[in-house]
């Protein structure tokens, strides 16, 4: 198994493309563990997602190696949260991403 400072070189930019929506941009926190994921859909809507590295334990490692494409982790949805607030423009999205707790904690 990967050092985790590996794994999160790793999985950097990664997953994006799992996305339904067009990806605007990605912020990543200080340490590159965490991400918010900036979309928007094709009506002009913006959310964001807040993500984490979820790295797997060593039998679900076991079952994934076997792939050849397999990397030792995921990104996830932070806390099970599925997304936030729907917006009508990128500058109001900001302005409450910025406002969240783990912005503050993790990102500044």
């Amino acid at each position: 198994m990967p050092s985790w400072d590996k794994i999160v070189e790793l999985l950097y930019d990664k997953n994006l493309d799992s996305f339904c929506d067009e990806v605007i941009s990605v912020l990543y926190s200080k340490d590159n563990a965490m991400r918010y994921v900036v979309l928007k859909d094709e009506k002009g809507i913006f959310t964001y997602h807040l993500e984490t590295i979820y790295q797997f334990d060593e039998d679900e490692w076991k079952y994934i190696c076997s792939y050849d494409d397999a990397l030792p982790a995921m990104w996830e949805s932070h806390l099970g949260s599925c997304g936030c607030s729907r917006f009508a423009n990128e500058e109001d999205l900001m302005n409450d991403l910025e406002s969240q707790p783990e912005y503050k904690q993790y990102f500044i």
